[in-house]
C-alpha cells in the first residue's frame, strides 16, 4: 500500500509542469488607439515589417465600418483607408515583384465591393497606393477573409479567401503587379462547413489553416491541386478551444520551427500549438491582464504575431492581441506585447528566435525551402541558431529537450522519489 501511495505521489508531482504551464498571464506593453468603426468593427489584421527600419513597421487593422487602418507599432494611427468601402480581412505578401522591384503587397478583403483589393505599401513615406491590380472577384462570393501564399516549390502566387458561408476561394495571380497585366483566375474552391473566421498559411509547409466558426481549427494542403482533404488541429468539442472562434497566426522560427497561435474567444485566450503540421502540439495559452492605467483583454477575435524586431520596443518580435472590450466607452483596439514576454513564461520555455528573415504577418510567411531549410522540426526542441537568435532562460545546452531550471516540480525530488520507491520494493522483497 505504501508503494502504491508513494507511485501516485510521484505520478502526481511529475504532471504539475505540464499543467503549470497550461495558462500564462501576461501584461501588455502598450495598446492602440481604437478603432474608428463602433461596437464589432475589427475583422482581421496583419503586421507588414519595414525593409531598413523596424521602428516603422506597421500594424494593419480591417475595420469593418471604415476601411483599412494603419497604427505604428508605438500604438498611435496613422491612415486611415477609406475610400474605396470597407475592410473585413488584411494580408501582406513581402518581396512581390512590381514593375520589376521588389515591394510589399496587401490585400483586403472588401465586402463593400465583394471583391478582393491589392494596395502596396511605401517604405519611404508608409502610404498605401493602389497596386494596379483590378479588383478580384467571382460571382455570389463575398470574401470576409484573406491569405496570400506563394508555392515554395513552384513561385506561383496566389490568395485565398474565405466567406462567411464557409466557402474558400483561391486565385492565382499571373503576370507582374503594377503594369495592368495582372490575371487572377480562380483555381480552386472547397466548402468548409460553417463561416470561416480565420485563415494563415504556412508557405514553407505548403499548410493553409482555416478556422470554422462553431468547430475548431483545420489543416488544408495549400497548393492548388490539394482538393479539400482536411485534418482537425483542434476543436471546442473535444479539445481546448472555446467558442467564438477568431484568427490564427504563425511564428515561424529557423528552419520549420515555431508556433501557431489561435484566438479562443470563450476564455479570453490564445493558445499555442507546435508549427509542425503532423503533431501540432499544444504548449499553453496566455491571457492578456490588466496592467496600469492599459486594461485586460475581453473576447479577443484576432491575433498577430512576428519574430522579427519591431525597434526598441519589441526588438525579439511582437504578439498584437485584439480586445473586444476596451475601456469602458472606447472602441476596440490590439493589445501589444513583447514575444519574449510569453515565451520565457512558460515552465518549459518556448523558441525566441529572430534569426529567420522570413516575414512574417497575421500567419502568412514568405516562401521557404520545401523540406523548411536547415535545422529539425519543431519537435526536437532544439536551441534558435543564426546571428539573432535567443535562447530561452533555463535551456541546458546538454540535450535538446531539457530545460531543467525552469521546470516547476524539481528533478531532484523526483529522484528522491524514485530512490523511496526503490528501496521500499526491495523491503518488501526481503
Amino acid at each position: 500500500m505504501r508503494f502504491r501511495t508513494l507511485l501516485i505521489v510521484a505520478v502526481l508531482l511529475a504532471g504539475l509542469p505540464s499543467r503549470a504551464q497550461q495558462t500564462l498571464q501576461v501584461s501588455p506593453s502598450l495598446e492602440t488607439q481604437p478603432v474608428l468603426g463602433a461596437g464589432t468593427a475589427v475583422q482581421g489584421a496583419a503586421l507588414w515589417v519595414h525593409p531598413t527600419d523596424p521602428a516603422n513597421s506597421l500594424l494593419l487593422v480591417a475595420d469593418n465600418q471604415v476601411g483599412l487602418l494603419l497604427y505604428r507599432t508605438n500604438g498611435t494611427v496613422l491612415l486611415a483607408q477609406s475610400s474605396e468601402g470597407v475592410a473585413a480581412g488584411v494580408d501582406v505578401q513581402e518581396n512581390v515583384q512590381v514593375t520589376g522591384i521588389s515591394q510589399s503587397l496587401v490585400m483586403v478583403a472588401n465586402p463593400s465591393l465583394q471583391a478582393l483589393v491589392a494596395y502596396l505599401i511605401d517604405p519611404s513615406t508608409l502610404d498605401l497606393r493602389g497596386a494596379g491590380l483590378s479588383p478580384i472577384t467571382t460571382q455570389g462570393f463575398v470574401p470576409n477573409s484573406v491569405a496570400l501564399y506563394v508555392s515554395p516549390t513552384t513561385g506561383r502566387f496566389f490568395a485565398f479567401a474565405g466567406s462567411a458561408t464557409g466557402v474558400i476561394a483561391q486565385f492565382e495571380l499571373t503576370g507582374q503587379v503594377g503594369d495592368g497585366g495582372v490575371q487572377a483566375n480562380l483555381v480552386r474552391t472547397f466548402d468548409v462547413g460553417d463561416s470561416v473566421v480565420g485563415l494563415a498559411v504556412d508557405d514553407a509547409q505548403r499548410t493553409l489553416y482555416v478556422v470554422e466558426q462553431g468547430v475548431g481549427i483545420w489543416q488544408y494542403g495549400a497548393e492548388p491541386d490539394a482538393g479539400d482533404a482536411r485534418t482537425l488541429v483542434d476543436d471546442i468539442t473535444a479539445g481546448g478551444l472555446s467558442a467564438p472562434l477568431g484568427g490564427v497566426a504563425l511564428y515561424t522560427a529557423s528552419g520549420i520551427r515555431g508556433y501557431l497561435l489561435a484566438v479562443s474567444g470563450g476564455t479570453s485566450s490564445v493558445r499555442i500549438y507546435e508549427r509542425e503540421p503532423s503533431a501540432h502540439t499544444f504548449r499553453g495559452s496566455f491571457t492578456l491582464a490588466q496592467d496600469g492605467g492599459i486594461d485586460a483583454v475581453d473576447r479577443p477575435r484576432h491575433v498577430v504575431v512576428t519574430n522579427r524586431s519591431q525597434g526598441t520596443g519589441f526588438p525579439l518580435g511582437l504578439v498584437a492581441v485584439h480586445d473586444s472590450a476596451n475601456t469602458p466607452g472606447a472602441n476596440e483596439n490590439f493589445k501589444l506585447v513583447p514575444w519574449q514576454a510569453v515565451a520565457t513564461g512558460f515552465a518549459t520555455p518556448l523558441v525566441v528566435d529572430t534569426g529567420n528573415n522570413t516575414p512574417t504577418d497575421g500567419g502568412t510567411p514568405d516562401a521557404g525551402t520545401a523540406d523548411g531549410g536547415g535545422g529539425g522540426g519543431p519537435s526536437n526542441n532544439l536551441p534558435p541558431t543564426g546571428p539573432g537568435a535567443q535562447v530561452p532562460p533555463g535551456y541546458n545546452e546538454t540535450g535538446p529537450n531539457c530545460y531543467c531550471s525552469s521546470v516547476s516540480v524539481p528533478g531532484s525530488v523526483l529522484l528522491v522519489l524514485a530512490g523511496v520507491l526503490l528501496r521500499s520494493r526491495r523491503r518488501r522483497g526481503a
